[in-house]
């Protein structure tokens, strides 16, 4: 594991501070989520923020891989409030020491826990990021991705940096008041291969769709989900951890302590007797957010599955009040047929030392760049 020089390297909060924000970092996990805590959940904008999510990240997962936590805490020195919270991580690739977000490729978005005194100009976000730069131990790059510019209104204070460059995309719709509505919204060809979908299913006997947001069923149905998504992708040719135990008792776990929130969701799609299709998605702030969906196989392809899972999903939170369908990071087709409106992620690289710099120099070239990001998505495919 990497070390950090000390377990806290720590700013004292002065009020004669020269500088308007100040910064500590920890490597203290329960501190830092207690402080995360103490702002509310309206802090966590994501549910990659929301302590159902972040605990279990730094508690099960981290400890399992080569990272060491590097939290971030931001406060306004002129009001002595907290500013933003990171939940970052010291990682080594290639010799290299990364600041990354607390991702290993399960985070889908990158956005600070925001306090009362979050920045909300450019000029504020980049002196607030000033204060986290002094409060770091010596690193060669900070290399932080799929940041969005802003979510349901509030600003992304590290999407304000100079520097920032497109990265992924989010896909992300805003649902309306009713089933009806939606298809409405949708084209006539989606509506039409709807109905086919559903007509291929009841040659086989029909389809059932359930949503389990208790933990009665969840591991049994955590495992085939293991083994549909392994199918597929090892099918392609790409390497799959998320059934390696350090990610499937995260799974768990976060499943597990979510239940009384009903912060995890399983959904499930049946037809004759087999389950046909898995999806694992994230309920936070009238949001969902889908992580994983996978479905049984080419056999069942003519039906479908996860497009009609998906949009059985989609049905489920309309009747429930929830607002928001988020497919995730990535640009996929059927997650515009879904209704999703891809909006642009951003990535900020910051060279930390000559070793960064060479680095990122290299990585800008197609061979160079396209070695990292196999490198980094075969961390979790």
């Amino acid at each position: 594991m990497l070390q950090i020089e000390a377990s806290e390297r720590s700013i004292v909060w002065a009020t004669k501070a020269p500088n308007r924000y100040i910064a500590e970092s920890t490597s203290d996990v329960g501190r830092f989520l207690e402080r995360a805590a103490a702002l509310g959940p309206q802090a966590a904008v994501t549910p990659f923020q929301s302590p159902n999510w972040l605990a279990p990240w730094l508690q099960v997962l981290a400890p399992s891989a080569d990272v060491e936590p590097l939290l971030i805490t931001v406060r306004d020195s002129l009001r002595g409030e907290i500013a933003m919270l990171l939940p970052l991580v010291l990682r080594r690739f290639y010799g290299l020491t990364l600041v990354e977000f607390a991702d290993l490729s399960v985070s889908d978005y990158g956005f600070p826990l925001l306090g009362p005194a979050a920045p909300a100009t450019p000029e504020a976000a980049a002196e607030a990021f000033e204060a986290v730069l002094s409060a770091l131990p010596p690193v060669d790059v900070i290399r932080l991705c799929n940041l969005p510019r802003a979510v349901d209104g509030r600003a992304n204070p590290l999407a304000m940096l100079p520097g920032t460059a497109p990265g992924s995309v989010r896909n992300a719709a805003a649902l309306p008041a009713s089933w009806d509505d939606y298809l409405a919204a949708r084209p006539r060809k989606f509506r039409k291969a709807l109905r086919q979908h559903h007509r291929a299913f009841d040659t086989v006997g029909g389809a059932t769709v359930r949503m389990i947001t208790d933990d009665a069923e969840a591991s049994r149905l955590l495992d085939r989900l293991d083994r549909f998504q392994r199918a597929r992708i090892t099918a392609r040719g790409k390497r799959y951890v998320l059934d390696q135990p350090a990610y499937s008792n995260f799974y768990r776990e976060v499943f597990e302590r979510g239940v009384a929130q009903r912060f995890a969701m399983l959904s499930v799609l049946e037809s004759g007797g087999s389950i046909v299709a898995l999806a694992y998605s994230l309920l936070h702030q009238q949001s969902c957010t889908t992580v994983r969906l996978a479905h049984l196989g080419e056999q069942w392809s003519r039906c479908s599955p996860g497009i009609v899972l998906a949009s059985e999903i989609i049905r489920w939170l309309i009747e429930n009040g929830v607002r928001k369908f988020d497919l995730g990071a990535g640009g996929y087709d059927y997650k515009k047929r879904l209704g999703c409106e891809p909006e642009q992620l951003l990535t900020l690289e910051k060279a930390m030392s000559i070793k960064g710099r060479m680095a990122l120099s290299a990585w800008t070239t197609f061979a160079g760049r396209r070695a990292l990001l196999q490198s980094l998505a075969a961390k979790a495919s």
